[in-house]
């Protein structure tokens, strides 16, 4: 039962790309564009439900030109969780170029908040300064 609600909240979140391999994680950041925060999951995890909400107001706030929100969960493509070397969830990490730039582990929307604020403020600026 739990699972499934985790499931069916986790897909309310429409602006979260879900993502289901490392491979597909890659092609979101290429060079050039917004910066990817990734939040890496399990339906199992009770810190990750209750970090849900918070991303919604990160998505609602700063999701657009200047950053995308993705999700991946570890159950379903542990390879990525590999890769990406993800050893405990909830975690966060941001790409930028294909290359991951931050890496945040827990579940602090107040620091969650600001390291989505800060990438998406840089990308921003960045793109006005090659105008």
């Amino acid at each position: 039962m739990a699972f499934a609600r985790a499931r069916h909240v986790a897909q309310a979140f429409r602006s979260i790309c879900h993502v289901a391999s490392a491979e597909e994680l890659k092609r979101l950041s290429p060079p050039q564009a917004a910066p990817v925060l990734v939040f890496f999951t399990a339906a199992w995890c009770q810190p990750c439900r209750s970090v849900l909400p918070h991303l919604e107001d990160i998505s609602d706030r700063f999701e657009g030109p200047h950053l995308k929100l993705a999700q991946v969960d570890v159950s379903d493509s542990p390879e990525a969780a590999r890769e990406f070397r993800v050893e405990a969830v909830p975690y966060f990490l941001v790409l930028r170029d294909g290359h991951v730039v931050e890496r945040l582990a827990g579940d602090g929307p107040k620091e969650l908040a600001e390291v989505a604020e800060r990438h998406a403020a840089a990308f921003e600026k960045l793109q006005e300064e090659s105008r």
